[in-house]
């Protein structure tokens, strides 16, 4: 089962928790000098991920920071446990640089950022090891992620307790399909990691036209068609309100019964009546006094 996690560690670790070779500071080799990339190898291609091994001197030095976080120097890549060695997932990582880093989740992708990832199939064999790797980060991370790869047919009791240890534990669960969509969330982290919440926040417009289409289009039946409409021929919201009902029935697309939830909106109370209790909410709540 060469894609599913284990352990750091442990002999049933899916993966190779053989730590990279790592080259000597005082070595005169290329690599130390500067001239050729960590890697081993030939220098990858244009827009290929730069790997930096950890202990070079062409790479950033590690730091231990508190909780068990790595920092950087430069905290443009993603930091990989060592456990995740021969991992597909490792190899869809294209977009962003990334290098091997001693951290106690599986995928480092911020500062406060950290990510395990489980295969639903080595989930199925070993359900405790989610157990251990969540007390082992403990509360390292501001933002705790657990990866799910939906790799197995039977996932659905599976998934319904993740989702409850996720709700327990206080992290984001999120599932992935395929090892190539699992590099994509890690790359997409990694990529919005210092962009501002501009993105996501709602688009609010503050204009005249759209408070009244707000407001206009609370009333039942009434649609931003008929809001133009309205404005079109009356020119402001108060005129609108004081319109008569003839008036307003003969615009199109207006038809009696708009007309009159319309007038009814402008000319009715704002207090809600009290609606009348049922005999079964009044058996009800004689069973609760008596309860009590």
């Amino acid at each position: 089962m060469s894609n599913t996690p284990g352990p750091s560690g442990s002999s049933s670790n899916a993966f190779s928790t053989s730590r990279p070779q790592v080259q000597s500071r005082n070595s005169s080799s290329s690599i130390a000098k500067g001239k050729q990339p960590a890697t081993g190898g030939a220098t990858p291609s244009a827009g290929a991920a730069r790997v930096v091994q950890p202990g070079s001197n062409s790479g950033p030095v590690s730091v231990g920071g508190p909780g068990g976080i790595v920092r950087r120097a430069t905290q443009n890549s993603i930091l990989v446990n060592v456990c995740q060695k021969g991992n597909p997932v490792i190899q869809s990582i294209r977009s962003v640089p990334w290098e091997w880093g001693d951290v106690k989740c599986d995928y480092q992708v911020g500062p406060t950022t950290g990510v395990l990832f489980l295969s639903i199939r080595y989930h199925l064999l070993h359900p405790e090891y989610v157990h251990t790797r969540i007390a082992d980060l403990s509360q390292s991370y501001s933002l705790r992620i657990i990866l799910v790869q939906c790799d197995a047919d039977n996932h659905t009791a599976a998934m319904r307790e993740l989702t409850k240890i996720c709700v327990v534990n206080n992290y984001t669960l999120l599932v992935a399909w395929s090892a190539q969509e699992v590099g994509r969330y890690l790359e997409t982290y990694k990529q919005f990691e210092r962009k501002p919440p501009d993105l996501i926040k709602e688009r609010v417009d503050d204009s005249y036209m759209a408070h009244v289409t707000s407001a206009l289009t609370s009333v039942r039946g009434v649609n931003k068609t008929d809001v133009t409409t309205l404005v079109s021929n009356f020119g402001s919201f108060e005129k609108i309100v004081n319109a008569p009902s003839a008036s307003l029935s003969m615009l199109p697309g207006l038809g009696d019964k708009k007309v009159k939830r319309l007038r009814d909106a402008f000319t009715g109370s704002f207090t809600v009546k009290k609606r009348k209790k049922g005999n079964a909410e009044k058996r009800a709540e004689e069973g609760r006094q008596e309860l009590n």
